[in-house]
C-alpha cells in the first residue's frame, strides 16, 4: 500500500486518532508525507481532523471506496465508481468463477435498468447494488423478488426511521411516491436444472446529487432525504440491504409484505402485453401473487405485469 491506502487504514481503525508522529514510525514516512496525504484524502472526500491533542481523526464522511465498504459489509463487495449497471458487473463476475453470495456497487451508473426494459435515474448520490445468491441458498425462488423489498424496507426503516410502504410487485414507496427499484434476475443451471444464481439489483434515492432530476420523474420519484444531509452513509445503507436480504430467504414474511401492500383495496389498472385493464386490488395471497377483482366480477391472482393506481 502506499502512505495514503496505510494511512486511511490506520484511521478506520484508530477512530478516536493518532498523532502524526505516531503515525510517520508507523507507515516508515516523514510527516509531511503524512500531511501530504491527508490532504489526498480529503480530496477524495473524507473529512479528517487534525488537533494537538487528538492528533489526526477521521470523520465519518459519506465517501465510497472499497475500505470503507469492506468495513460494512460482511460479504465480499466489488466497487465501480462508474459502470453500465451493476447488474452487469454482478453477471461479469459470476463468468469469472466467484463464489457467492457477493455484491457489486456503484457510485454511479450509466445506463441503469428497470423492471420491463425501464431505464434507472442513477445520479451520484444513490445507492446502487446488486447481490449474488447462491440457487440451494433461496428456498423459494418465486417469490424472492417480494422477499428482497420487504428485506430493503426493513433495512431503511432500521437505520432512517422512514416508514416505506411497497407497490406490488416491488418497488417501495414513501409518501406517495418511489424511492426505490428492485430488479431480480436468475441464472438457470442448464445441466441439472432449476435455479442456480440470483441477481437482485436494488436502486435506493437517498439523497439528490448534481444532476436534476429529469421532468417525467419528478411527480414520480422521491429521495429518502430530498434536502439532503442523510444521517447514514451510502456504504452503511447498502450493507444493511444486502444483510437484510440473505436473512429473509426461509422466512415466513407474507403477513408483513402484505401489510405494507398500500395497493390493497384501490382501484388499479392491469397492465399486461401492451393492454390495459380496470381492476381492485383485493389481497396478496400466499403465493405473494396479486389478487384482483374485475368489473365483470372475475378473480383473478397475478404472479407477474405491472399495476398502476387508478385515479
Amino acid at each position: 500500500m502506499n502512505v495514503k491506502d496505510e494511512l486511511l487504514s490506520i484511521l478506520l481503525d484508530e477512530e478516536s486518532g493518532v498523532s502524526g508522529s505516531e503515525l510517520a514510525e508507523r507507515i516508515g514516512c516523514s510527516r509531511m508525507a503524512i500531511s501530504k496525504s491527508a490532504a489526498g484524502l480529503a480530496d477524495e472526500g473524507y473529512k479528517l481532523t487534525v488537533s494537538k491533542g487528538g492528533g489526526y481523526k477521521l470523520e465519518k464522511s459519506d465517501v465510497l471506496s472499497l475500505p470503507i465498504l469492506k468495513r460494512c459489509f460482511d460479504i465480499p463487495v466489488y466497487y465501480r465508481p462508474v459502470c453500465r449497471s451493476t447488474m452487469i458487473e454482478a453477471k461479469d463476475l459470476i463468468n469469472q468463477g466467484l463464489d457467492t453470495p457477493f455484491a457489486v456497487i456503484a457510485g454511479r451508473q450509466e445506463n441503469g435498468r428497470g423492471r420491463l426494459g425501464r431505464s434507472f435515474f442513477s445520479p451520484e448520490g444513490g445507492i446502487y447494488l446488486s447481490i449474488v445468491l447462491s440457487g440451494d441458498s433461496i428456498p423459494a425462488p418465486d417469490m424472492l423478488t417480494t422477499a428482497s423489498s420487504l428485506a430493503v424496507a426493513r433495512a431503511i426503516e432500521a437505520l432512517t426511521g422512514i416508514g416505506c410502504s411497497i407497490k406490488w410487485v416491488n418497488d417501495i414507496y414513501i409518501h406517495g411516491r418511489k424511492a426505490v427499484g428492485i430488479l431480480t434476475e436468475g441464472l438457470v443451471n442448464m445441466e441439472e436444472g432449476g435455479l442456480d444464481k440470483a441477481v437482485i439489483g436494488i436502486g435506493v434515492n437517498l439523497q439528490p446529487g448534481a444532476e436534476e432530476i429529469p421532468s417525467d420523474l419528478k411527480e414520480k420519484m422521491i429521495y429518502l432525504y430530498p434536502a439532503g444531509g442523510a444521517p447514514i452513509t451510502r456504504a452503511e445503507l447498502a450493507a444493511r440491504i444486502a444483510k437484510e436480504v440473505i436473512a429473509i430467504q426461509g422466512e415466513n414474511f407474507i403477513d408483513e409484505y402484505r401489510s405494507r401492500c398500500f395497493i390493497l383495496g384501490s382501484s388499479i389498472k392491469v397492465i399486461r402485453n401492451g393492454v390495459e385493464r380496470d381492476a381492485v386490488a383485493i389481497d396478496v395471497d400466499d403465493k405473494a401473487e396479486l389478487v384482483v377483482r374485475y368489473p365483470d366480477g372475475r378473480i383473478e391472482a397475478l404472479s407477474s405485469g405491472e399495476v398502476t393506481l387508478r385515479i
